[in-house]
């Protein structure tokens, strides 16, 4: 393509020039040359571009009537480009002119092709499409019956600008379209049916039921056979466009689709299942009343077949055991004579295509019907497994397959849920096995098997090959068992392999079925599936090949199964097979890949039967393939699995074949490849694992050297395994060639999170044991690194695992009582506690008195304070009937050491929760730590605390609910009678432990079980509901926020209450007047809203109830009234306008329906929220608050129409298409267009 400047006008002119030149060759090359120039978008127009846009549209349009017909071609695409660089005056002329030219072309086609470009082409916005529509609709109207073209233009002009038609348009359009429907032919008929259905979505209601009116009048008049097909295809469409809309309609409009299936003409019963099969599809809960009739007309028409009666109806539905003999043969007539019968005017084929799609659509959206379904229609389509038609026979098989897929996929399901609620529905379990759909496939598993080989060997027909071997797949996928007559299937696979395009489905087959059955189902089939695997295996064909390799693996596992079945031979085939391919360097990587992973595979399971000889070859193949960089990530993978397995055997594996592996894997890690290291350093650390006895002292002073640069890069993906094996080879082989432990000390303060700070602390617990406890408590006694969260933890679990206790605690225990330094002490009583919590119940009784402790809670500093009383309950935690006594002695209302002894007490309890074994040793005094914590003066606690008082009602709270979850059978009862308390702050405390409560979804330490835990929490539920309505604001906040805590963890204890739930919660997301206060500042008076907090509780809550009960719960929620207060809060607070787009995003994913009936307030609230301006003197936080929430404002638009069009393509009626409307339609292309555009 030739290059241009910026100012083209000289590069046009010379083009536009030629196009009147009389050769059509320079007529041609400068409208190819003038289509280049316009989809450059970096090339500009000149100054005067409106004269030289001008003269090119003349030039473009004038061409159209050239007498060369790729002249004319070229200049439609021309049109495209263009329409991106007029005017709307420049729109307007050449709409004005197309639509001349259009109607004297005597081709016709021409014009409106280039109408369509331009309508497909140009900007949608709201100007543009008055233009089309003021211009052309006037032009296109009155052509619709007799011009195809016409029409296929108005589908165009409705899909792209129908927003832009009026009321009076939309009535007008659809009057002429069903005027065609009356008097047009054809064609022209058909295609104003799709014209329908783009317009259907544009329709007002007024139209709406007008054009429902008109269907089911016409229906109830009778017309003739060539309207009621049409009429019954309309029907079709527009539930495919809109079936929300029209499901109120569905009753009557179903009952005549299925009266025209009487009509003798076979034009109109087509189209009669085609419309049931979308009426299906589209609304299966509307449907769900006619499902006899469907299963009916299915089981009528799939057998339809009046022109060809050579097997009897009767014979087709049942199998005489008698006569199974003349079955077969007849079943070989059948196919041997499968095109012998041939009628060109026989179109029944097409009425049986149409019936079996209709109980393929059925099965697909009623899974619920499976075990009828069995019973009514799994016999008649194995039956018309003999079908003479192609078409009509792979339908019928791609049905049953769809019967089979939701068989595995409803009973999978079905077992999930019988899991969940086994213990406490024991006797339902039988119930659901009974009528478990797999049960009644065996019944038919047989006759379908047998039907299958006869498709495989009789027929040429790759399609019906095909679909037979989808069917055989997802049958063994489902299968316990396998029928005799698949002795009559198997032998079948291995012939069809000659024929390329089957043999990928032939493998998975084989995959599958090895993968679900045993090696004693499978032993006399060994053969046949070891061939098939070995012949795909050498296929020419990459990809076949490597589809067989993988499923060798599967293979492998299969006959490595231990048994007494003899498959040596097998083996010893695959062996050599696999061997091939990983060490032909010709083979594609894909192939030599999976051949690795086979090696890796048969190292794992075939150990007993290959030979020491082929073990170390094949040892070997994969340490030569990870020296080769192409097939490297695959070797090291095979290898991690080798490692990784409990089935290998370390000994199979030589030590100089082990040492070469780990050093390469470790010099890996000094690769620039990010995955390559992260897969090495994986891989790395299940062979030190599993090999580490193996690993010779230059191996290990190797590993550390490259290991010591992955730890001081600092990188958390790699520190945290990098460390896991360096503490396998310190445990394994005691100190390492070259110290660490300086790089290891150097860790200690960076790390905080638990993926990393747990292997360091197994990493120095194994240095303390390998004898380098000493050096390391010297390392780690530095004040920076004891002052971090981890450096207490560190030094204690060297004190401990290097035996030092006793030498150490009296030097640390004389830190911790020093007043010079608050740190210092600080730091040595949390090596202290720590120490204590590694001892448990080892914990010497002499290592500190509480009296010491005790001590220390009058420390100037709070931190000091704090760290004592942690480490008494960490003590306390290990010595439950020594320390215990003397914190509920102390634990009084006049003592001033209350908030610490509840910090304690904590501890203590926490520590004790982590096994039920110590969770016992604390039941003796619960009851006296609950009356304890409840005779507590929290207030006066507080003034004695610094006046933290929230936070010893905070630390109060947990320990209550802490106490409660180890014995709920008895503290339940005493929370729900103290729910009722008259006593405000008594309330607050057992609003935040029932919070505490709701919010634990594990209660394995509890001395009851979890189900048990839950039931007792049930009652509970009543009384804190009535909390939602405490007279104190702050009561109320906390009860509601605990609300989203059960909906979220225990969702199930919520679910009896979920209407009174959402009830309270509506009631607290109105603004209440009373509330507002006005506050007086310096001049200014300021409007206070003390019932905010409550209202961003409410709506926090209430988006957890939504997500919580979505699915399971859908039609409880309230969706519509949850919508309205979801959009009132868009008036509201910041966080309350945020959490309401949120809301809002989650209810159309839900429902799409419930918002689409809310589309024009929505769009004027998102108007007002993205065509907000902030002043200039607006502050930064302001202006990151507006952001986020046009942010959000414009995430949960997308969103709705997100929703929008996965219901329309959705079986689910509820929540099927929706009507968009005017207001939201001009929001979209107008404000949200121009928006997402500025924020992206």
């Amino acid at each position: 393509m030739a290059s241009y400047n910026t100012n083209t006008s000289y590069a046009i002119q010379p083009l536009l020039e030629k196009l009147s030149s009389e050769d059509s060759d320079y007529r041609f090359m400068s409208l190819s040359d003038l289509h280049s120039i316009l989809s450059n978008k970096a090339v500009a127009l000149a100054n005067d571009s409106t004269t030289t846009i001008n003269r090119i549209v003349d030039g473009v349009l004038k061409s159209l009537s050239d007498n060369n017909a790729e002249v004319q071609n070229l200049a439609v695409k021309c049109l495209a480009p263009l329409t991106a660089r007029i005017n709307d005056t420049q729109l307007t002329n050449v709409l004005n002119r197309l639509s001349s030219f259009s109607i004297t072309d005597t081709d016709g086609s021409l014009g409106s092709t280039a109408l369509r470009t331009i309508i497909t082409n140009v900007p949608a916005t709201n100007a543009v499409g008055k233009i089309f529509v003021g211009r052309l609709l006037h032009t296109l109207l009155p052509n619709l019956r007799n011009s195809t073209d016409s029409v296929d233009v108005l589908v165009d002009l409705v899909n792209r600008f129908g927003s832009s038609l009026t009321c009076e348009q939309v009535g007008e359009t659809q009057n002429a379209l069903i005027g065609v429907l009356e008097t047009g032919k054809g064609l022209v008929r058909k295609r104003a049916v799709g014209a329908l259905g783009a317009l259907s979505n544009h329709l007002t209601p007024q139209l709406w039921d007008n054009m429902m009116t008109y269907l089911i009048d016409s229906f109830n008049q009778g017309v003739p056979r060539d309207r009621l097909r049409i009429l019954v295809s309309v029907c079709g469409t527009l539930c495919k466009a809109n079936s929300v809309r029209l499901s109120p309609y569905l009753l009557q409009l179903t009952g005549s689709v299925l009266k025209s299936l009487d009509v003798e003409d076979d034009d109109v019963r087509e189209s009669a299942l085609i419309t049931l099969d979308t009426f299906v599809g589209s609304c299966p809960v509307e449907m769900a009343a006619f499902t006899g009739d469907i299963i009916t007309v299915g089981s009528r028409f799939i057998k339809y077949d009046p022109n060809y009666a050579a097997v009897d109806e009767d014979d087709e539905e049942m199998e005489d055991a008698d006569d199974e003999q003349n079955d077969d043969s007849e079943l070989d007539n059948e196919f041997d004579d499968e095109d012998a019968f041939s009628d060109e005017d026989d179109v029944s084929w097409r009425l049986r295509r149409c019936a079996a799609k209709l109980l393929d659509t059925l099965i697909e959206t009623r899974p619920d019907l499976l075990s009828q379904l069995y019973t009514s229609i799994a016999p008649l389509l194995v039956s018309r497994f003999k079908e003479r038609e192609e078409t009509v026979r792979v339908e019928v098989l791609n049905t049953f397959a769809t019967l089979i897929r939701q068989t595995a996929s409803t009973t999978a399901a079905a077992a999930a849920a019988n899991t969940s609620r086994r213990k406490r529905r024991m006797s339902d379990d039988s119930m659901i096995l009974e009528s478990d759909p797999r049960r009644q496939l065996p019944d038919l598993s047989g006759r379908v098997f047998k039907l299958l080989s006869q498709h495989l060997l009789k027929m040429s027909s790759l399609p019906s090959k095909q679909a037979s071997l989808t069917v055989a797949t997802e049958t063994v996928a489902v299968l316990s068992s396998l029928p005799d007559e698949f002795s009559l299937f198997i032998p079948t696979i291995e012939p069809a392999m000659s024929q390329g395009t089957l043999r990928t489905s032939i493998i998975n087959f084989v995959s599958i079925l090895v993968t679900n059955h045993s090696l004693e189902q499978l032993a006399e089939y060994l053969h046949t599936i070891v061939s098939v695997v070995v012949a795909g295996a050498d296929d020419k064909f990459y990809k076949i090949s490597s589809e067989a390799l993988a499923a060798a693996g599967d293979v492998i596992v299969l006959i490595t199964t231990p048994s007494n079945v003899d498959t040596s031979k097998y083996i010893a085939r695959l062996h050599e097979t696999v061997v091939a391919k990983a060490t032909a360097s010709e083979a594609d990587l894909e192939v030599r890949e999976r051949a690795i992973m086979a090696i890796g595979q048969l190292l794992i399971y075939a150990r007993s039967t290959l030979s020491k000889k082929e073990k170390d070859a094949d040892a070997d193949i994969l340490l030569e393939r990870l020296k080769n960089e192409t097939t490297r990530p695959a070797t090291i993978r095979s290898i991690e699995n080798i490692a990784a397995s409990p089935s290998t055997d370390a000994s199979v594996f030589v030590n100089k074949w082990v040492n070469e592996v780990v050093i390469e894997l470790a010099g890996l890690l000094r690769k620039s490849n990010r995955a390559i290291r992260a897969s090495a350093l994986s891989a790395l650390k299940v062979m030190t694992e599993k090999f580490a006895p193996q690993i010779d002292g230059a191996t290990a002073a190797g590993m550390v050297s490259v290991l010591r640069g992955v730890i001081v890069e600092d990188d958390l993906q790699f520190l945290g395994p990098a460390l896991s094996v360096l503490t396998t080879l310190v445990t394994t082989l005691g100190p390492l060639p070259g110290d660490i432990t300086d790089t290891v000390v150097d860790l200690v303060p960076k790390l905080t999170t638990p993926i990393t700070t747990e292997p360091l602390l197994d990493l120095l617990s194994a240095f303390a044991r390998a004898g380098k406890a000493a050096s390391l408590v010297s390392a780690l006694s530095n004040e920076d690194i004891l002052i971090t969260p981890t450096g207490a933890k560190a030094l204690a679990v060297v004190i401990v695992r290097g035996g030092l206790v006793d030498d150490r605690v009296a030097q640390i225990k004389a830190e911790a009582g020093r007043t010079d330094n608050d740190s210092a002490a600080r730091s040595a009583l949390m090596v202290l506690g720590e120490i204590a919590k590694l001892l448990g119940g080892e914990l010497p009784k002499d290592l500190l008195s509480h009296e010491f402790l005790f001590q220390q809670f009058s420390a100037a500093s709070s931190e000091v304070r704090v760290a004592a009383a942690q480490t008494l309950g960490a003590i306390a935690a290990s010595n439950v009937d020594t320390y215990v006594p003397v914190i509920i002695s102390q634990l009084t209302p006049e003592s001033s050491n209350a908030k610490m002894l509840v910090v304690a007490l904590k501890e203590a309890i926490v520590l004790n929760s982590s096994s039920k074994a110590r969770a016992l040793s604390l039941a003796p005094y619960t009851a006296d730590l609950w009356t304890q914590l409840f005779a507590l003066d929290l207030d006066a606690s507080s003034r004695t605390t610094g006046g933290e008082k929230g936070s010893v009602k905070a630390i109060a709270a947990e320990c209550i609910a802490r106490l409660t979850t180890l014995d709920p059978s008895k503290f339940i009862t005493e929370l729900q009678t103290l729910l009722r308390s008259s006593d405000v702050g008594t309330r607050s405390i057992i609003i935040s432990a029932v919070r505490f409560l709701f919010s634990q979804n594990d209660a394995s330490v509890a001395l009851a079980d979890e189900a048990s835990t839950d039931e007792l929490l049930r009652p509970v539920v009543i009384d804190f509901l009535a909390l939602l309505e405490d007279p104190d604001l702050e009561n109320r906040r906390l009860a509601i926020s605990a609300i989203a805590s059960v909906a979220h963890n225990k969702p199930n204890i919520l679910a009896d209450h979920l209407s009174r739930v959402l009830g309270l919660l509506f009631q607290d997301t109105f603004i209440r007047p009373e509330l507002i206060r006005e506050v007086q500042m310096g001049p200014f008076k300021h409007k206070v809203d003390d019932g905010v907090d409550v209202r961003k509780a409410a709506y926090d809550s209430l988006y957890a109830v939504l997500v919580a009960f979505a699915q399971l719960r859908k039609a409880d929620l309230q969706l519509d009234v949850m919508t309205e207060r979801a959009i009132a809060g868009l008036d509201d607070d910041h966080d309350v306008k945020v959490t309401s787009c949120v809301i809002l995003g989650k209810i159309a994913e839900t429902d799409a329906s419930v918002v689409a009936t809310k589309l024009d307030m929505l769009a004027k609230k998102f108007t007002d929220v993205l065509s907000l301006k902030l002043k200039e003197t607006a502050i930064k936080q302001e202006v990151e608050k507006h952001g986020e929430l046009q942010r959000r404002a414009i995430r949960t638009s997308q969103q709705i129409q997100a929703a929008f069009a996965t219901a329309e393509k959705s079986a689910d009626a509820a929540s099927a298409s929706t009507e968009m409307s005017p207001a939201w339609a001009k929001y979209l292309t107008e404000t949200l267009r121009t928006k997402s555009a500025i924020s992206q």
